[in-house]
């Protein structure tokens, strides 16, 4: 691959959300995201948040989540290649200003094009 060469790169965000949206309560985003060496690999932060009626309810939650996560290079993926997924922080408690009940937990996903 030249330099000039353009790398279409999966949609990291959408991928994850098609794993975790089945669980009730758990929103996820990308708050960022930087190519890396090699050129076609990508790494996103992606945050997951889990939120339930009570403490134990958000904490159950986040670790279903967790364990999806950290299965992500082990998911079929039409899109592209998930390389491996790091936990950086959590699932740690994180109430929402109202006292909400809320876990959170920040992940690394490396990812590149389907080959």
């Amino acid at each position: 691959m030249t330099t000039s060469e353009q790398v279409v790169l999966p949609d990291v965000e959408a991928f994850v959300w098609s794993q975790l949206s089945g669980i009730a309560g758990v929103t996820s985003f990308c708050y960022a995201a930087v190519h890396g060496f090699p050129v076609w690999l990508f790494t996103s932060s992606v945050q997951v948040d889990a939120r339930a009626a009570t403490k134990q309810a958000a904490r159950d939650r986040a670790e279903q989540a967790r364990k999806i996560m950290c299965g992500l290079p082990y998911a079929p993926w039409s899109s592209g290649v998930c390389s491996s997924v790091d936990v950086i922080e959590g699932p740690f408690w994180l109430p929402d200003s109202d006292a909400g009940p809320r876990y959170c937990a920040r992940y690394e996903v490396r990812a590149h094009p389907p080959s």
